[in-house]
């Protein structure tokens, strides 16, 4: 290296030639050495809220307005084009959209492996005993993982009927071929959204009774309510099913969770657990059934593997997130309150509500694209919604912390 010597001789500074500053405009930062007016408001860092002068913790989302803020498009932009689409489907429904997101970040703990250990502590909570204090939830957004062991594990279980019944032709196998085959991907989507639940006040015991029991039962209202009103089958034909099934899956929401607390289970990330167990369930249930009649009517095993495997693939972009949206709306307007029908007329619940009925309807109706996809658009503009009502549970969370820290 070649050594650096210094000149002790000093020498005078350069001059800098004076230059004529323009005159400030509406709008412009402060000039260097003047004295910047104290803010009107200040700008959240974490979701671009303004809050008045002073303030310590953000009116919307509840984060310490301590340090220096920073700019809305700085702060609360949701990474990635995943995060754009959210929030630009969120501001139509009225929704916040997300911040601090990224898919990548999201799914990092999937490929992780864990014990056995792992796991079954991972699904002991929403007991009293095990349901954690709200101060000390996590309001990030969650890493879910174990929604893929569970699908994995069904694939696997789905494959061995598979071979049973289509190598070993052993017609025993069908059953449970159909059973599993119609799960396997519904429930996996049921545990993401209860991975999603941060309060961790939902049990997995509670989740199987109402993925069952509001499966059921919203087949149930569905089937009853096209016996009462054949009319409007005979209007819209198949799109009928999304205004009839929308409605009755919402009622078996409504009626399987009536005798649990209010206060419990106030938050809206509670809600979308809720209706994604029941609407898992009547899509569970409904794939069953259409494989029974291919089955009974055709003789025909290879076509209904077919039909379950392809309303599997695409359940999680219908039956799933529509009521999973529909409950969560109704759960955001209804908080620590006992269920009124009044809810149900609030234009915050109605419009996403509206979300799930125009996309099954849609969803339904007799024009195609290629590739599926028109199902998959919908189901995907569904999802975005869905994720911005999660990120809506999660300054609800926020918020109550705020004030309980106050």
């Amino acid at each position: 290296m070649t050594a650096v010597t210094t000149d002790p001789t000093p020498r005078p500074a350069p001059t800098v030639p004076p230059m004529t500053q323009p005159a400030p405009v509406a709008g412009d930062f402060p000039l260097p050495g003047k004295v910047a007016d104290a803010p009107a408001m200040v700008v959240c860092r974490v979701c671009g809220h303004d809050n008045p002068n002073g303030a310590r913790f953000c009116a919307e989302c509840g984060t310490s307005l301590s340090g220096v803020p920073r700019p809305p498009a700085a702060a609360g932009a949701a990474g990635g084009m995943v995060g754009a689409a959210v929030n630009s489907v969120a501001g139509i429904v009225g929704l916040k959209g997300v911040q601090r997101f990224s898919l990548g970040d999201l799914l990092s703990e999937v490929f992780k492996r864990r014990s056995q250990d792992e796991s079954e502590e991972h699904v002991v909570v929403g007991t009293l005993r095990t349901t954690p204090p709200i101060a000390s939830v996590c309001t990030d957004w969650s890493k879910p993982w174990l929604f893929s062991r569970i699908f994995a594990g069904a694939l696997l279980i789905s494959l061995m009927f598979y071979f049973c019944f289509f190598v070993l032709n052993n017609p025993n196998a069908i059953p449970g071929l159909m059973v599993v085959g119609c799960l396997v991907v519904p429930f996996s989507a049921v545990i993401l959204m209860y991975e999603f639940n941060n309060p961790r006040n939902i049990s997995l015991m509670l989740v199987v009774r109402l993925f069952a029991v509001g499966g059921t039962l919203s087949l149930l209202i569905s089937i009853v309510m096209f016996r009462v009103f054949p009319e409007l089958h005979d209007l819209m034909s198949a799109s009928s099913a999304g205004i009839i099934e929308e409605i009755g899956k919402l009622a078996a929401v409504v009626f399987a969770t009536r005798k649990l607390s209010p206060v419990r289970y106030r938050y809206t990330l509670n809600g979308l657990v809720f209706g994604a167990a029941v609407g898992a369930g009547f899509a569970a249930f409904e794939s069953a059934g259409y494989a029974f009649v291919i089955l009974w009517k055709t003789r025909d095993a290879a076509h209904m593997v077919d039909n379950m495997l392809l309303r599997g693939w695409l359940s999680p972009f219908g039956h799933v997130i529509w009521t999973s949206i529909a409950a969560g709306a109704l759960w955001r307007v209804k908080g620590a309150m006992s269920f009124s029908g009044t809810m149900l007329a609030d234009w915050r619940f109605l419009r996403l509500f509206l979300v799930g009925v125009v996309a099954h309807m849609l969803w339904n109706a007799p024009f195609h694209f290629p590739y599926f996809a028109k199902h998959i658009v919908l189901g995907g503009v569904a999802w975005l919604v869905a994720l911005s009502l999660v990120e809506d549970g999660l300054m609800q969370i926020k918020r109550e912390q705020q004030s309980v820290a106050a």
